[in-house]
């Protein structure tokens, strides 16, 4: 007699999703409390990079500045 083992595969495939099913719920009581405890605000967050944006806007539009001199340009410092 020959075996018939056309179903191995997908009980195998139902099983590995079982499996990743669970480590997914595993991890989401795990970190429950990080998910409760954030604060996710995304007109205050808009709002603060505008902010920190326009701080430092010289109204150049963010282009680098022209060197007019004839003077080489000095490199910056690496730290």
């Amino acid at each position: 007699m020959i075996k018939d083992e056309a179903g191995q595969s997908s009980s195998e495939y139902i099983l590995l999703f079982g499996a990743i099913i669970v480590v997914a719920i595993l991890a989401l009581v795990i970190y429950r409390s990080y998910f409760q405890r954030s604060t996710l605000n995304s007109a205050q967050d808009t709002a603060e990079v505008r902010n920190n944006t326009d701080a430092g806007d010289t109204g150049g539009g963010g282009a680098p500045p022209v060197n007019n001199s004839s003077e080489p340009p000095v490199p910056p410092s690496v730290p």
